[in-house]
């Protein structure tokens, strides 16, 4: 062979080469665009995932929630003594044990919003006013706490005690 056709053919692999390299290059750079982009909208999926699987959540607690509220049922005193009888009830055994005192009770009578209401200032043992509450909570009738204020009594002689002002709401029928 003659040396121009070993010059050419050296000249022309030497391009086809440096081509590749110059492809191999390229497309490289494309390569990792695209990984990155598609990383990119792999995060933008789990995060999607993510929301609408809180959404889901979301829609299943808000249904349920109302499935309970149609199914929840206000139970109404039959009269004015009989909501006040039932909250009396629940005090009267912790008065018996001096565990608490009702320093004041006064009957509200209906309200503007059609409840009877009735407040109690009561003086005694935190725990024992704390299981007042929980008794009322499970009185026969729906009573609402719609007022409670509790200071603690800094005497010697009444060390550990509260006193407590309660209204308490419920609906009565009419």
């Amino acid at each position: 062979m003659n040396d121009s056709k070993v010059t050419f053919i050296g000249i022309s692999f030497l391009a086809l080469c440096l081509g590749l390299m110059g492809g191999i290059y390229f497309l490289d750079g494309q390569i990792r665009t695209s990984k990155a982009q598609y990383d990119a909208l792999e995060q933008r999926r789990a995060n999607l995932e993510q929301e609408r699987d809180y959404l889901v959540e979301q829609i299943r607690v808000f249904k349920n929630a109302f499935s309970e509220l149609e199914n929840y049922n206000v139970r109404a005193a039959t009269s004015d003594m009989d909501f006040y009888s039932h909250v009396q009830l629940e005090v009267d055994p912790y008065i018996h044990r001096n565990e608490v005192v009702i320093v004041s009770q006064r009957q509200r009578g209906l309200g503007r919003d059609g409840r009877n209401s009735i407040h109690l200032i009561l003086r005694g043992d935190y725990y024992s006013f704390m299981k007042i509450l929980a008794a009322w909570r499970n009185l026969p009738v729906t009573v609402r706490v719609a007022g409670l204020d509790m200071t603690a009594t800094r005497t010697p002689q009444t060390r550990g005690e509260i006193q407590a002002e309660v209204t308490l709401e419920a609906i009565v029928a009419r």
